[in-house]
């Protein structure tokens, strides 16, 4: 069992909008989330709830979901709350990342912060029509001035004060690939072959590369290359994982969820990108794939509306994806939501338990928390949860492990694969300056 800490979260509007990857104050453990200018920056905690390893199967993996998300209503339910936006993200906040895998040695965890910049609604770089907020968050009987950490103070005079934390870029960085790419391209030969014999139709089989920095890593120069660089995607920085994700599992609306689907992808050499996603039978049939089972998993909770698939572009990139809105038949927030899809057929496989089982049988090295989700949750049941993609976990000084993967099927082609996984490497392995 868990203590419940009784806190307050007062919420007050900012006279001034700022640019919050301006604002990250934490060389480690950072927490961020942003998208188009807009998001949250958060410093310290308040609070925090981990998961450790468990023994259950991946397939049978929901309940660390439910424990989190009780927590997490436990202490919203237990929290004064004074919030004068009302909107998503203002109020009390928690940043959350978890495993791939329940029993993976890297755990999960909920971390409520100390203090909170954001900035809600839509917006585009630096510019955004949101309202900008400042919550502080900390015991209901103590000044909260005094609970602060120095990172949650350098945030608040960071934006209440202008004085701006200073920090160096990553000068020069080499990668340690975590196995031979040969090995890769016979594993995938190896998944084929399966494949053919009929009792799996797709496997998403993952690389991890090393990197090794020349000078000290700080997370505030990758979140904010990252931010600067695929604006249109998630940029996030929770408990020492960082990355920018395109793939959306599920944001709260006031009707339900929305889920963005993403499977099937090119480089942007490619001539005609429309043509070779939407004209490839393998990318389409990898992506009808990914779609089928994330709305079977959706239609256990609630009445599902799929979109027709569409070509989303971003820098390195493009991608084949779906959006799918769900109206829940219970009230389920987004954390459980996301619990319920994951792992997508987009990272793990079809059907999932063969699929898992393959990954664990072939995969040499432990996913950590890569392709699981990364989010926050908020007071109203506000909250976001994406795929914790294009992501390195900070591991030390001068060393991170990132991860890229691809769906095989049967048609598979080694070598395409290997470089879509190096297409995918490249959001991360630029903010480390390889």
């Amino acid at each position: 069992m868990y203590t419940i800490p009784h806190l307050r979260a007062q919420t007050t509007r900012l006279p001034k909008t700022p640019e919050l990857a301006a604002l990250l104050t934490s060389k480690r453990q950072q927490l961020a989330w942003l998208r188009n200018g807009s998001g949250l920056v958060g410093a310290g905690q308040a609070a925090r709830f981990d998961l450790d390893p468990t023994s259950q199967s991946s397939h049978e993996d929901g309940r660390r979901f439910a424990l989190a998300s009780q927590w997490w209503h436990d202490i919203e339910n237990a929290a004064e709350i004074r919030d004068e936006i009302g909107q998503p993200g203002s109020g009390l906040v928690s940043f959350g990342s978890f495993s791939f895998t329940p029993h993976s040695p890297a755990g999960s965890t909920l971390i409520v912060p100390q203090v909170v910049v954001g900035i809600t609604g839509p917006g585009t770089g630096s510019q955004t029509s949101g309202e900008a907020f400042l919550t502080l968050i900390g015991p209901d009987d103590q000044d909260v001035f005094t609970t602060l950490s120095r990172q949650a103070k350098e945030l608040l005079d960071a934006v209440l004060v202008g004085v701006l934390p200073q920090y160096e870029p990553i000068r020069t960085a080499r990668v340690e690939p975590a196995v031979d790419p040969e090995r890769y391209l016979a594993d995938i030969e190896s998944i084929t072959r399966t494949i053919s014999e009929g009792d799996v139709t797709k496997v998403v089989i993952a690389r991890q590369l090393d990197v090794v920095a020349d000078s000290s890593i700080d997370e505030r120069y990758l979140i904010s290359h990252l931010a600067d660089h695929f604006d249109d995607c998630w940029t996030f920085g929770v408990d020492g994982l960082v990355g920018a994700t395109p793939e959306l599992l599920a944001q709260s609306s006031a009707d339900g969820v929305f889920t963005r689907v993403l499977a099937g992808t090119v480089g942007k050499d490619a001539a005609d990108t429309a043509t070779e996603l939407l004209g490839s039978p393998k990318i389409l049939h990898e992506h009808e794939v990914a779609v089928t089972s994330a709305a079977e998993s959706l239609r256990k909770i609630g009445s599902v509306d799929v979109t027709d698939p569409f070509v989303l572009e971003l820098p390195n990139v493009s991608h084949l994806a779906t959006d799918i809105r769900t109206t829940l038949a219970s009230n389920a927030d987004a954390l459980q939501v996301a619990g319920t899809l994951h792992p997508t057929a987009a990272l793990g496989g079809t059907p999932t338990v063969r699929a898992l089982e393959i990954i664990n049988d072939v995969e040499p090295t432990d996913r950590d928390r890569f392709g699981a989700p990364v989010g926050w949750l908020g007071s109203g049941n506000a909250g976001q949860w994406c795929v914790a993609l294009r992501c390195a976990r900070i591991d030390g000084e001068f060393g991170a492990r990132a991860w890229a993967g691809g769906g095989i099927v049967a048609d598979s082609d080694p070598q395409a694969e290997l470089a879509e996984t190096e297409a995918k490497f490249a959001p991360i392995m630029g903010a480390f300056q390889v």
